[in-house]
């Protein structure tokens, strides 16, 4: 079981550098110029990858990332002998706007002719949908995302980002995302995702979202 453990690791790996490959990374570090000389700590593209796994392998702990990170990604053994400071200090130069531009490179949609549930009567069936996720409970994601509180405005429970995703139902791939606090109203975030439908798209979603202005937008 170990070894088909292991084997599951190296496809994910594996395909996660596929996806995101080394030429997509660089191009996007040096886009919003977090290259290598402005860092005094890891390599910004072993970040990129990092932060990347942390998503791939959301259950585990840095330290499990880390060994399935360095097994799998040639170059990355400089990850080894970092600690979980260092990796969580090495995240924060490298900025939000490089994972966002790796993001909007990678997303779209996946769905071919003949991919199943994708299409209805000539369109594509499109997703909107929003969630919420747990933040680690620190005063700085406080602050900035906000959480759940009582009546009386006392806070409770973890501070929480809210995300609207727009999405393929054939194939579940994300065209596009928007992100915003605990307090932040899943149908202003999701306005600014018509801009990723086009013609011959066919956009599904609950009743929370819909109005007529709505509508308007996503025509």
């Amino acid at each position: 079981m170990e070894g088909k453990s292991k084997a599951g690791e190296r496809v994910r790996i594996g395909i996660l550098t596929k996806v995101f490959t080394t030429e997509l990374v660089d191009a996007a570090i040096a886009r919003h110029d977090r290259g290598d000389r402005r860092r005094r700590l890891l390599p910004a593209r072993l970040v990129v990858y990092f932060v990347l796994a942390l998503c791939l392998f959301a259950r585990e702990s840095y330290e499990e990332v880390l060994r399935v990170l360095t097994s799998g990604i040639p170059g990355s053994r400089a990850l080894t002998s970092v600690n979980r400071s260092s990796l969580c200090r090495a995240r924060s130069p490298l900025g939000e706007e490089v994972l966002e531009t790796v993001f909007r490179q990678v997303a779209g949609p996946l769905a071919t002719p003949d991919t199943p549930g994708a299409w209805w009567h000539g369109m594509r069936l499109l997703a909107l949908d929003g969630t919420q996720f747990d933040l680690p409970d620190s005063t700085r994601n406080g602050d900035t995302f906000d959480g759940p509180s009582t009546t009386g405005g006392l806070p409770f429970g973890f501070p929480q980002v809210r995300a609207v995703v727009l999405a393929e139902i054939g194939t579940h791939g994300v065209l596009d995302a928007r992100l915003g606090g605990y307090r932040d109203g899943e149908r202003s975030l999701a306005y600014p995702l018509a801009r990723s439908t086009g013609f011959g798209d066919l956009v599904i979603a609950d009743r929370g979202f819909w109005s007529v202005e709505f509508a308007y937008a996503f025509t």
